[in-house]
Order: C-alpha cells, then sequence, then structure tokens
C-alpha cells in the first residue's frame, strides 16, 4: 500500500477499494443465483443424508443441502468478484485518497 501521498506527502492516506467492495457484492449475487445446480444436487445429498432420520430428517436435510449449496456458490462468486474488483481498483482507479489534501492517486503514480 502507498504510505504518503504524492502531492502533499501527508501519511494520512486511504483505500478506497470500490471497485473490490461493488465486484464482491455482484459475485456473491451471482454466484449465489447461478449455483442452480449445485443446490438442487446439496437437496438431493442432504435429503439422503437425512432419510436415514424419517421424513422430517429428509426434510430438514433437503432444506440443510439447498442452502449449503446456495452459499458454495455465493463465496465462489464473492472470491471470484474480488479478485477481478482487485485488479480493477490496482490497475484502472484512483483507489487511494489523502484526507490531508482530498488528492486521488493510484499505486502507479508513487
Amino acid at each position: 500500500m502507498t504510505s504518503s501521498c504524492p502531492r502533499c506527502h501527508s501519511g494520512l492516506v486511504e483505500c478506497r477499494n470500490y471497485a473490490r467492495k461493488a465486484a464482491g457484492t455482484i459475485g456473491t449475487v451471482a454466484g449465489a443465483v447461478g449455483s442452480a445446480s449445485a443446490v438442487i444436487s446439496g437437496a438431493e445429498i442432504g435429503g439422503a443424508v437425512g432419510l436415514i432420520g424419517g421424513p422430517a430428517g429428509m426434510a430438514l436435510g433437503t432444506i440443510a443441502g439447498a442452502i449449503l449449496g446456495g452459499l458454495i456458490g455465493g463465496a465462489a462468486g464473492c472470491a471470484t468478484g474480488t479478485a477481478i474488483g482487485e485488479v480493477i481498483d490496482d490497475n484502472v482507479l484512483d483507489n487511494y485518497h489523502c484526507l490531508a489534501c482530498g488528492h486521488t492517486f493510484n499505486k502507479k503514480q508513487t
């Protein structure tokens, strides 16, 4: 990370990470929605495992499996989106903001 502002040389610099936050959120939603096959197979596996506990166990296993499938897809989407956002923040956007003078800059300017 950049330790000082290139304009005023202040050490009061914040990292904004707008693209990382936005892409992570979009990736999470897209991963959770797009993981329909993971949800279906998670529900099937959960139902099969829950069958040991009878009808109630099968119902709970199916629901738990579907939730886990969605969470896995959301986590994968979030990781991918965050990685893409980090590249955008570091190479395209002025990701650093000086709190002393208000100057925005990227790490290539240092």
